[in-house]
């Protein structure tokens, strides 16, 4: 029987490191408890493709996914459980060496307001990449959102006590193993108490002079939001092994540039290469 062309040689034999399928659109409902929680993630799968072959069986990617993804018998307990099963799946129809699966979407959580204790949905940016490497599985957890911010430098040095405000964006990523990645809804929190203040979706007049009051109580330059980023997250997290990177990205007020600033801090020993 004559070879697929996806197996026959290439013209130029050389090695890939990722080929695969991006900007998958799916579905995804995980069970915890007794609740259901349902995701529309955008999903990438990529995997190493050897000198020896000519191209990857793509719609083995595409069954992979949507047979895990879809199942009605097998109940995920996890985005990272799952994200393990697509892999594992696509390795026994597509042996690989080193492989990868991106998922993007939006999370969002339930706050109640400060002050007239509304409840307000919040969203999250969420992107969890999962790599399978031989045996080695390890997975990034990555949650972004807005908060306030107040600038100290300004509030010290004006008189009358005034300083300017912005909006900032930031993002903390967890790497580690299964067991270790956090719950998104931990993460979510960690986010919000590193700024001067949260943001909103829903805020009543009342909850608005609690924000005002924060932000001015609590100035934070853009330096001090990753830094408290790495320290809550590094000590709410301190028995899990995870490697922990930080960036905060704040949209100035009175300037016509943005400022930035990021880190990373590690709670053990952990480090990995990938």
């Amino acid at each position: 029987m004559e070879k697929e062309t996806q197996d026959q040689i290439p013209v130029i034999s050389l090695s890939l490191d990722e080929v695969g399928v991006t900007d998958f659109q799916t579905q995804v409902s995980i069970t915890r408890g007794t609740k259901i929680y349902r995701y529309q993630p955008t999903v990438s799968v990529v995997i190493n493709l050897p000198p020896s072959r000519k191209g990857a069986h793509l719609s083995r990617f595409v069954e992979s996914i949507s047979e895990i993804l879809s199942s009605e018998v097998q109940v995920h307990y996890s985005l990272e459980e799952m994200s393990v099963h697509v892999l594992k799946k696509l390795n026994e129809r597509h042996p690989f060496e080193k492989g990868s699966i991106s998922l993007e979407f939006i999370f969002f959580t339930t706050r109640t307001t400060p002050v007239s204790r509304r409840s307000s949905l919040e969203n999250y940016n969420a992107h969890l990449t999962t790599w399978l490497d031989k045996e080695e599985i390890l997975h990034q957890l990555t949650l972004g959102t807005y908060g306030s911010t107040a600038c100290p430098h300004a509030l010290s040095q004006n008189p009358t006590h005034y300083t300017h405000i912005q909006r900032a964006y930031a993002e903390i990523s967890l790497k580690g193993p299964t067991p270790n990645i956090p719950d998104m809804e931990d993460v979510s929190v960690i986010l919000d108490k590193s700024f001067s203040a949260p943001t909103f979706s829903l805020l009543k007049t009342e909850d608005e002079q609690w924000v005002v009051n924060q932000m001015w109580e609590n100035p934070l330059f853009v330096e001090d939001v990753t830094r408290n980023l790495l320290q809550l997250a590094s000590k709410h997290f301190s028995d899990q092994k995870l490697e922990i990177r930080a960036k905060t990205v704040s949209q100035e007020s009175i300037h016509k540039h943005n400022i930035m600033s990021k880190g990373s801090i590690r709670n053990s020993d952990y480090g990995s290469d990938i």
